[in-house]
C-alpha cells in the first residue's frame, strides 16, 4: 500500500515513498533552510519516479521534531494540506527515531548504540539514544530531551560501540569527537513498523503539532512578555 514519508527537522527536506512491491523511492534537498522552495517538487519527483498519484497513498507519516521551529512548521503545514486534500491519514512520528532506523540500517553491526542530535542553541542540544534492535531497526533508550553538549560528549565517551548523528549538517560542537549527518530520514520512517493505520479523520489532522520541547520558541513575542 503506498505510504508517503516526509521530513524537515533538519537543514535540508528527505522525501520517501513505498510504492508496489515494498521499493522505496527517496529524494532530498542539497541546499540548506530550502524547505518551502523544494518540498513540493521532491514530493512531486518521488512519487513520479515510483508510479504513484497522491490519491492512491493509504498513509502519510511526517517527522514532528525536534528540530528547526520553521522546517517543522513548513513540513507538517504541507503534509497536512495533502492530507485533507486527498483524505489520507496522516501518522506523525519522531524525527530522531526516522533517524536511528535510517542509520543502522547502513551502519556497521559494529554500532550498537546511537544518539542523534541538533542545535538546541545555547551550548545545548535535543538528544535522543536508541539501541540497535535485534531483528533490525531501532528501540528508544532515551526520548528526545535538551541536554548540554558535555553530555553527549561523555555519553560517546562512556562505551565502545557509540555512535552519534544529526540532521543538521556541519554541527560539531566543541567537545564532540565526530557527529555523522544523517540523510534519508524520510526511508527511515517507511521502515518503523507497527504504526497504527487510523482512517482518515479531520481531528487528527488538526491535533497533529510538532514537537519544539522548547516552549518558548512556539510562543508569540506577547505571550513570553506575560501580557
Amino acid at each position: 500500500m503506498p505510504v508517503l514519508a516526509i521530513d524537515t527537522s533538519g537543514s535540508y527536506c528527505s522525501v520517501a515513498v513505498l510504492g508496489a512491491h515494498g521499493a522505496i523511492t527517496h529524494a532530498e534537498s542539497a541546499g540548506a533552510g530550502d524547505h518551502f522552495e523544494q518540498l513540493p517538487g521532491l514530493v512531486a519527483e518521488v512519487c513520479r519516479q515510483a508510479t504513484v498519484e497522491l490519491g492512491e497513498l493509504r498513509q502519510l507519516r511526517v517527522g514532528i521534531g525536534p528540530g528547526s521551529f520553521t522546517g517543522l512548521r513548513i513540513g507538517l503545514s504541507f503534509a497536512k494540506g495533502v492530507a485533507v486534500a486527498h483524505r489520507i491519514p496522516i501518522v506523525g512520528l519522531s524525527s530522531f527515531l526516522g533517524i536511528a532506523y535510517s542509520a543502522f540500517s547502513r551502519q556497521e553491526a559494529s554500532v550498537k548504540e546511537l544518539a542523534v542530535v541538533s542545535d538546541a542553541r545555547r551550548d545545548e542540544v535535543f538528544f535522543g539514544s536508541y539501541a540497535r534492535a535485534a531483528g533490525g531497526g531501532a528501540v528508544e533508550k532515551e526520548p528526545p530531551g535538551i541536554v548540554g553538549v558535555h553530555e553527549v560528549a561523555a555519553w560517546q565517551a562512556a562505551q565502545i560501540g557509540r555512535s552519534v548523528c544529526s540532521p543538521v549538517r556541519d554541527f560539531l560542537p566543541v567537545g564532540l569527537a565526530e557527529i555523522q549527518t544523517e540523510p534519508r530520514i524520510a526511508e527511515g520512517f517507511l521502515m518503523v513498523e507497527g504504526v497504527n493505520w487510523p482512517p482518515f479523520a479531520i481531528d487528527q489532522v488538526a491535533l497533529l503539532e510538532p514537537n519544539y520541547l522548547r516552549a518558548v520558541a512556539a510562543r508569540s513575542i506577547e505571550e513570553r512578555r506575560g501580557t
